[in-house]
């Protein structure tokens, strides 16, 4: 019921976000919403509840005189709730970093993106092995971090690239990330609760612990084992629910960033690239896995025609694949469907993207990551080289 429910509100959240939208493309995202105030506040009192925890524990360890194995048992709850309410900062890549020495076109580009896009250039530009590719702000320092996923890159037409870089910047100009580093203990909290009690499935494991417990223990022990693994299964759904309705109320947002963002591809790359790319995101496992049984047969210079390809080859699947995203997708989704993004796209007037690329340029920028395409033709081996 709840699975249903999500699914329908989903799609109206969809439908009046695109209908504003259309109505106003170029429209300026509000500084703050009402969500991220009410998700700022949330965060605000889980980080002085941690600092109570904190401020707890130096009580017990400095000014206590109780007993030591009482103190430890008073101090269990606060470290508990210390690891649940820990500030996250991530970690900006330590591989696949690509300085402008070494990309020199790349970095170019990714410059000329920002600049168009209106928004500052990354600090740090990765590649990595995942299909995938995303912007985040990382570090105490906070750094912003554009990561690239070299399979999907390769499957990619190249205006299309270029729209997929658009659309990752698009995330700095409307300050997403900065947004979501704001609210992240809010964000977190129900998941790491959840994490923290077993994962999903607590009644069905508790069950299982106490069927163990009965076939080891005595009548005593086991009550002992029940009473411990049923408060565990209730931390675990307070957890679930928690962020369920965290989600319920962030996910509009996030699909509302999502859709911003690629309007800013459709300004900078022209509306057919970021179809194109889109295309290419729903064909992406298919095309790997055909590269897959490719792989013995070709090298990593090889590897972009021959997803250029499969992606021909599996377009007759476009269809089915648009539904299928559009199926899959539901209020507690980050990103909107494939196939509601580009019915956004679709409805608006076609464009030119501002921004041109030639030939000689985007053969400059192959060779510069031809050591990824290696490691990505690796990957599809199942061998362990990182270049």
């Amino acid at each position: 019921m709840v699975g249903r429910w999500g699914f329908r509100r989903g799609l109206e959240l969809d439908r009046a976000t695109q209908e504003d939208l259309l109505a106003d493309p170029e429209a300026r995202p509000a500084e703050t919403s009402s969500v991220e105030v009410w998700l700022l506040v949330i965060s605000a009192v889980l980080a002085l509840l941690g600092l109570a925890a904190v401020g707890y524990l130096v009580w017990l360890v400095v000014a206590s005189d109780l007993p030591p194995g009482v103190r430890l048992a008073l101090a269990i709850p606060a470290v508990l709730v210390v690891l649940l309410v820990k500030p996250s900062f991530g970690r900006v890549p330590k591989y696949g970093v690509l300085t402008e020495r070494e990309a020199p076109q790349l970095h170019r580009l990714v410059r000329e993106v920002a600049e168009l896009a209106g928004t500052p250039v990354p600090d740090v530009i990765c590649v990595d092995l995942s299909l995938n590719a995303g912007v985040a702000r990382l570090g105490w320092r906070q750094r912003s971090v554009l990561v690239i996923g070299m399979p999907l890159w390769v499957m990619m037409p190249r205006s299309a690239r270029a729209s997929l870089l658009a659309h990752e910047l698009g995330h700095l100009a409307n300050g997403d990330p900065l947004r979501v580093r704001r609210t992240l203990l809010a964000r977190t909290f129900g998941a790491r609760a959840v994490a923290a009690t077993g994962g999903r499935n607590p009644w069905r494991r508790a069950m299982r612990a106490t069927d163990s417990l009965a076939e080891q223990g005595s009548g005593a022990f086991v009550l002992l084992g029940m009473i411990v693994h049923g408060i565990v299964a209730l931390a675990n759904v307070a957890g679930a629910t928690a962020q369920l309705l965290v989600d319920t109320v962030a996910m509009p947002d996030s699909r509302r960033a999502e859709y911003r963002a690629d309007l800013v591809a459709r300004r900078v790359a022209g509306s057919a690239p970021f179809l194109r790319s889109c295309e290419t995101a729903l064909l992406a496992d298919r095309i790997w896995q055909d590269l897959w049984h490719l792989a013995p047969r070709i090298d990593g210079d090889h590897m972009e025609a021959m997803a250029a390809e499969a992606r021909e080859r599996l377009s007759a699947h476009l269809p089915m694949a648009r539904q299928l995203s559009r199926r899959t997708t539901d209020l507690w989704s980050t990103h909107p469907g494939e196939d509601q993004r580009m019915r956004l796209i679709e409805a608006l007037p076609d464009v030119n993207g501002a921004l041109y690329v030639d030939d000689i340029r985007w053969a400059k920028i192959d060779t510069e990551l031809a050591p990824w395409r290696r490691a990505a033709h690796n990957a599809l081996l199942g061998t362990r080289d990182r270049f």
